[in-house]
């Protein structure tokens, strides 16, 4: 609560909110946490990166299901390029907005820690509000790798930092490697799943594996190392179907029949369309397993989705999931890449099928109690209430000399 006993205002600003104008496909994970914190005052701001500046845009929808939204289309070049600049004229722009509309966020949360959380962290500075942010760990790794000269820049933004909050569990330890943030402000804030429940069913699974994804990402999902591990797999795996499920245009479906080919797997592999979510996660209850051997994922809420469906999923190490499962015999890690764990692990998932199942039932209370919109949401706003005014932290104000330029930071 506030000073004055009201909750807190809310300033969101990610690069990834389903916006009313936002092209497909776009995940849905940072509405799903706005969506549920209705009884505080929220501002969002969806950004969108554009590369010609004659796009430009600013557009006030006003109150949209409970919150003032705004989408701002913003000029950026490719690959981080000026990043620090570009962001600083973000943040001045919806700093013009909220002075002429008389908004005063007392917390400013930004849905990533690099690009949008520069922008994030000006305004919190300027505004005398507490910086909290979200750490996602695909782009961020990313960042700090091609991005060595803005290192000092974000061990500020986390020494600032009222709260951190994980998404990406498996980049934490990173995170504070580059960051040197204070283990005490960090806090894990997993992706919210609609099916979590505390009793989950034992149905009797069909012999299949299934690997639901965006057909556009199917590199960065896996799937050509699936496939051949499926392949190598070989007689362990007899009388197993794999289900492709996943929307692609032509040419990639096609490409995904080609790689089937190539592996003589048209017999055992089928490559369905896509699937409504709620059709997908009835679906998941009457299969064996799902496998998805990720290189880049930032969280993967299908994962959360399958193991609440009650059944056990393959996942790659240091992506996606990982981290958020510890003490839990629920899944199978496979290295990311690695041929011949991946195969194993498809045939650790069929013939110790029963016993992951058993122990998904029987870990049931405690994955809801990690994972449950109420428990995740719940935590969140503990988090939000310790940091609103009259807590313990405050952004404190720009100071000229810190890196980069003042120049290139000025908002006012």
């Amino acid at each position: 609560m506030s000073d004055t006993g009201a909750p807190p205002t809310l300033l969101h600003i990610s690069s990834e909110y389903l916006d009313p104008i936002r092209p497909p496909p776009i995940t849905d994970a940072v509405i799903r946490l706005v969506d549920r914190m209705i009884d505080h005052p929220q501002i969002v701001v969806s950004l969108q990166r554009v590369a010609d500046p004659r796009r430009v845009a600013w557009h006030d929808f006003g109150m949209v299901d409970g919150r003032r939204l705004i989408v701002h289309r913003y000029f950026a070049p490719p690959f981080g390029v000026a990043m620090a600049a570009c962001q600083a004229i973000v943040a001045r722009r919806i700093h013009r907005f909220l002075v002429a509309e008389a908004l005063r966020p007392d917390i400013v949360h930004t849905h990533r820690f690099s690009f949008e959380g520069i922008a994030g962290w000006l305004l919190a500075r300027r505004l005398g509000a507490a910086f909290v942010s979200s750490v996602r760990g695909e782009v961020e790794r990313k960042v700090f790798r091609t991005k060595p000269t803005y290192r000092p820049l974000f061990r500020r933004m986390a020494r600032d930092a009222a709260r951190i909050f994980h998404v990406s569990a498996w980049f934490a330890d990173g995170f504070a490697r580059h960051t040197g943030v204070e283990p005490d402000k960090v806090r894990l804030l997993p992706n919210i799943v609609f099916n979590a429940r505390a009793e989950i069913p034992d149905i009797p699974p069909a012999p299949v594996l299934i690997a639901p994804m965006s057909l556009r990402a199917l590199d960065k999902k896996g799937l050509p190392d699936l496939l051949a591990a499926f392949a190598r797999a070989g007689s362990a795996l007899n009388g197993i179907r794999l289900e492709i499920i996943g929307e692609g245009p032509p040419e990639v479906r096609a490409r995904v029949r080609a790689m089937i080919a190539a592996h003589r797997l048209e017999d055992r592999v089928d490559l369905r369309d896509y699937m409504a979510h709620e059709a997908l996660l009835d679906h998941l209850t009457r299969v064996l397993g799902l496998a998805m051997p990720s290189h880049q994922e930032t969280f993967g809420m299908v994962y959360l989705e399958a193991l609440f469906a009650g059944i056990p999923i393959l996942h790659t190490t240091g992506v996606g999931i990982d981290g958020h499962l510890d003490g839990l015999d629920v899944a199978v890690r496979v290295g990311i890449g690695d041929i011949d764990a991946i195969a194993a692990g498809l045939v650790r998932l069929v013939r110790d099928n029963a016993r992951l199942r058993a122990a998904i039932r029987a870990d049931a209370p405690l994955l809801f109690d990690r994972f449950s919109p109420s428990a995740i949401v719940g935590r969140y706003r503990a988090e939000i209430a310790a940091v609103a005014p009259g807590g313990p932290r405050r952004t404190p104000p720009l100071d000229r000399s810190e890196t980069p330029s003042a120049a290139a930071l000025q908002i006012e």
